[in-house]
């Protein structure tokens, strides 16, 4: 997304062609990779809680969803101060605007129920949200300038419709949760050849198969829709490709047993601070102009990511956790989850 954004910022405006090819094909890699890896994390959160809820007495599955509820509201808040300075500096369509930001924050309100059922469930409600997003969309675009209930309705689910809309997006991070559960259960495999051959079938080898599949559907499905980040076809080429790409990781990484410890290390430094570096990065919009072409651009974003990562990496090891805003909004949601629990271990 860093990428894609100063691109967006500086690239002049007869090569935008090169920004529109990375925000309808780098989808899968940007605002739905986000939500998936986002959905990921929740579920093994929340299934490592439930363990420790089971074999501890001071901790229980209502602290962890305080916590968990918190967690969300704190990035919602951080999402509207988001798009209101956004609206300022950049000229955005308003508060209320489904950057992915946004859409996290109310996937993840909305997931914890889903947390609690079957992957066989979770699945179908993605494609029931996707499916469902195609009709209400087509229902309500009529609406979409008028001062009505439904004109309103519109706004509030599709502003704007080429961003990451609630109904189209929540199932990526849906399906994350489903993905997530699968890597919690490998954890609890001992067996290193048993913990092969069980990513090997869950993710590999049904990744590459469905992937393949949904690919082939979203190519095909109303072309060429599958480039157009709004529509059904492009929701489904999007989590083929997201398929195709986990199942690659897993087999490089855990069934080909490569270590990424050293040589690889800036990957864990993204992950660490993947929240910080979304906020952070948006100062170098102020950096240039739009006054680049398709080739002399590259001269100047690689060495900024460079250095970006560089900088990352000293942050990483001058303030380690404390300079993450993911760590910092857990510490300050499990400090009033505890204390609302003391409230209430007082009232009784």
């Amino acid at each position: 997304m860093t990428f894609g954004h100063m691109v967006n910022w500086w690239i002049s405006q007869g090569d935008f062609w090169l920004y529109e090819i990375i925000w309808n094909y780098g989808a899968p890699v940007g605002g739905g990779g986000f939500l998936l890896v986002s959905g990921m994390s929740a579920s093994i959160s929340f299934k490592r809680n439930q363990l420790k809820a089971q074999s501890s007495q001071e901790f229980n599955m209502k602290r962890a969803r305080n916590v968990y509820m918190l967690r969300c509201l704190f990035i919602f808040l951080i999402s509207l101060l988001w798009n209101f300075i956004g609206t300022l500096f950049m000229g955005l369509s308003g508060v209320w605007l489904w950057f992915v930001i946004q859409t996290i924050s109310v996937s993840l309100f909305m997931a914890w129920p889903f947390l609690k059922t079957s992957r066989i469930f979770r699945l179908s409600m993605c494609f029931v949200f996707w499916i469902g997003n195609e009709f209400v969309f087509y229902w309500l675009a009529p609406y979409s300038n008028t001062q009505n209930i439904l004109g309103y309705l519109f706004y509030f689910l599709y502003n704007s419709p080429d961003q990451n809309v609630i109904l189209g997006y929540f199932p990526f991070l849906l399906l994350g949760t489903v993905i997530g559960d699968v890597f919690f259960e490998s954890n609890g495999i001992d067996n290193l050849i048993e913990r092969k051959l069980f990513l090997k079938k869950k993710i590999s080898r049904n990744g590459l198969l469905f992937g393949g599949f949904l690919i082939t559907f979203g190519l095909l499905y109303n072309f060429p829709d599958f480039s157009n980040k709004s529509t059904f076809a492009s929701h489904i080429f999007i989590v083929g490709i997201q398929l195709i790409i986990m199942a690659f990781l897993v087999y490089i990484k855990e069934i080909r047993v490569i270590s990424f410890q050293k040589s690889y290390r800036f990957f864990e430094i993204y992950s660490f601070y993947s929240f910080t570096l979304f906020i952070a990065h948006e100062i170098l919009f102020f950096l240039f102009q739009p006054i680049f072409n398709f080739i002399n651009i590259w001269c100047v974003i690689i060495p900024i990511l460079i250095a970006w990562t560089f900088l990352f990496r000293f942050i990483y090891i001058k303030w380690d956790k404390n300079a993450s805003l993911k760590f910092l909004i857990n510490k300050i949601a499990v400090a009033i989850a505890d204390r609302i629990e003391i409230v209430k271990a007082g009232k009784h």
